[in-house]
């Protein structure tokens, strides 16, 4: 992380980087707003009420009321919320899952007789389908706490206040490391850094206490908001890879992961995936 990064003013200043990060980023905004003018003008005004496309929900949504800012920063924000950050976050933990059940071909072996039978004879999952999906459920749960792929949560000090001996400045930023939490062998015990998807079997509740010190979705008002979605793509991804391959560890892979804005590992992550 560069020690601009950290300064409040360091994306103001006249810095090429900083240049180019502005350049893309109005590139982005403006081929997003040309997308949602595309989809509007396929779809058609008179099918604004029923067309339930996720980007044409986010275009009726920013004419509607209740959000401040203009409409155009509505379907910018949430586009690249949705489209960017739910997709890099999704995709990484998907490997991680992979990775983790290449290692353990037990687990493996159980999230793919659940896949199986889930999704014998059909050719798209619904959300009971997704309910009965048990086991991979804790194996993703276990992936996001081993590897939550946001790595640093940052919240502001809203006004002075003391943590144990610590004074904490109204205005401070203040960042907690998931990691921390997620291997706190105090909270989760001695085996902490092991795969153990079975801690999730009576849900986060029954896996640590406090509740609330798993954060991979972050907690409270700032919540993610994808929440929901990843783990539905998650589960139809997993659930339909299971079923096709089985996967073991390739001999080339070296463990190193490395924090960035996600927990990616550094040096790929080559797997070996055999046709059932």
């Amino acid at each position: 992380m560069h020690l601009l990064d950290s300064l409040h003013c360091g994306k103001h200043l006249p810095t090429k980087s900083n240049r180019e990060i502005r350049n893309l980023v109005e590139k982005v905004r403006l081929l997003i707003l040309e997308l949602a003018k595309a989809n509007v003008n396929e779809n058609g005004a008179e099918n604004a009420a029923t067309h339930n496309g996720l980007l044409r929900a986010i275009v009726n949504g920013a004419h509607g009321a209740g959000h401040g800012g203009t409409a155009e920063d509505f379907i910018v924000g949430n586009c690249k919320t949705i489209y960017f950050a739910g997709h890099e976050t999704t995709a990484v933990t998907a490997i991680w899952c992979l990775m983790l059940l290449a290692k353990h071909p037990e687990w493996q072996e159980r999230a793919r007789i659940e896949a199986l039978e889930v999704c014998h004879g059909r050719s798209t999952l619904d959300v009971d389908a997704l309910h009965r999906l048990k086991i991979l459920t804790m194996v993703i749960q276990e992936t996001l706490r081993l590897y939550p792929p946001a790595s640093l949560m940052m919240r502001e000090a809203l006004t002075d206040i003391k943590i144990g001996d610590l004074d904490v400045p109204r205005g401070t930023i203040v960042q907690v490391t998931r990691s921390m939490l997620h291997l706190d062998k105090e909270v989760w015990g001695p085996d902490a850094e092991e795969f153990r998807p079975g801690r999730f079997a009576n849900g986060v509740a029954g896996a640590c206490k406090p509740a609330h010190l798993y954060t991979p979705f972050g907690l409270g008002h700032r919540t993610c908001i994808g929440q929901n979605l990843a783990m539905t793509e998650l589960k139809l991804v997993l659930a339909r890879l299971l079923s096709r391959f089985a996967f073991s560890p390739s001999p080339t892979y070296r463990h190193a992961p490395v924090f960035r804005l996600t927990i990616e590992p550094g040096f790929g992550m080559p797997l070996v995936a055999k046709k059932l």
